[in-house]
C-alpha cells in the first residue's frame, strides 16, 4: 500500500526540553521536560507561588525560560500563536460586548464553524447590549474571556484557572464548549481543581517535585 504525503500529516508537537525559570534567587521549576500532543490536555497543580502560571506561559511562548528550550515541530524559537485566558489578562472594558468581539476577531482568526455570539447568548450574555465591558462582574468578564480565548483559531490554547469567578452553571457551559474545541491543539491548565482539569489527560504537580 502506498503511502500519500498529503493524507494525514504529521501534526507538530510542542517539546520542553530541560527548561527552568527563577525568581528572586530560587527555581520555581527546573529541567522540566514535556512533550505536548494536539487534544492531550496537561493540567499543571501546585500551591500557589509554586509557577504554575509561569511554566503555562512558557509553554505558549508568552515568557522565556531561563534555561532549556522549547521547541515546535523540532524547531526553537518557532513558537506559534496562543490562545490565553487567564485572570491576570487584561482585556479593553471602553467597548460593548459587540464591539470588542469584532474587534477581536477581525485580528485574530474564529475557529472554523465557530459563532462566538451563539455562546455568549448560551453563557448569558447579551452581544446587543449597549453596556460597556467596564460596568461588568467578574463572572461576566470571565465568560467573555473564555469565548474569546476558546474559540480563536490558534494551535496553542492555554488557560488559568478557567473557573474563577463562574458558577456552577457557567462552569458547566464551558466544559462543554471546552470539550468541543480542543481537538487538533496543544492545549495546557493551570488549576488544583479536578472538576475544573477533568479533561486534561496528564497532570504535572509542581509542588511535588523539587526545585
Amino acid at each position: 500500500m502506498s503511502s500519500d504525503p498529503t493524507k494525514n500529516p504529521k501534526t507538530p508537537v510542542l517539546e520542553a526540553c530541560g527548561i527552568g525559570k527563577h525568581y528572586q534567587g530560587q527555581w520555581l521549576f527546573h529541567s522540566w521536560n514535556a512533550v505536548l500532543e494536539p487534544g492531550q490536555g496537561l493540567a499543571l497543580t501546585g500551591a500557589n507561588g509554586s509557577g504554575k502560571s509561569t511554566l503555562l506561559q512558557c509553554i505558549g511562548g508568552l515568557i522565556r525560560p531561563d534555561i532549556g528550550v522549547i521547541t515546535w515541530d523540532g524547531e526553537k524559537e518557532q513558537i506559534p500563536a496562543c490562545s490565553l485566558a487567564a485572570p491576570y489578562l487584561d482585556i479593553p472594558t471602553e467597548y460593548t460586548l459587540n464591539e470588542l468581539v469584532t474587534f477581536h476577531f477581525s485580528i485574530n482568526p474564529l475557529k472554523s464553524g465557530a459563532d462566538p455570539f451563539l455562546q455568549l447568548r448560551l453563557c448569558h450574555l447579551d452581544p446587543t447590549s449597549n453596556l460597556l465591558l467596564k460596568h461588568y462582574s467578574s463572572g461576566m468578564i470571565q465568560r467573555v474571556k473564555l469565548v474569546l480565548a476558546l474559540l480563536t483559531d490558534a494551535p496553542i490554547l492555554l488557560l488559568d484557572e478557567p473557573h474563577s469567578h463562574l458558577d456552577r452553571e457557567a462552569q458547566a457551559w464551558f466544559q462543554q464548549l471546552l470539550s468541543t474545541s480542543i481537538a487538533g491543539r496543544i492545549w495546557a491548565m493551570a488549576s488544583n481543581d479536578p472538576t475544573e482539569y477533568r479533561l486534561c489527560s496528564a497532570v504535572f504537580d509542581l509542588g511535588s517535585h523539587p526545585h
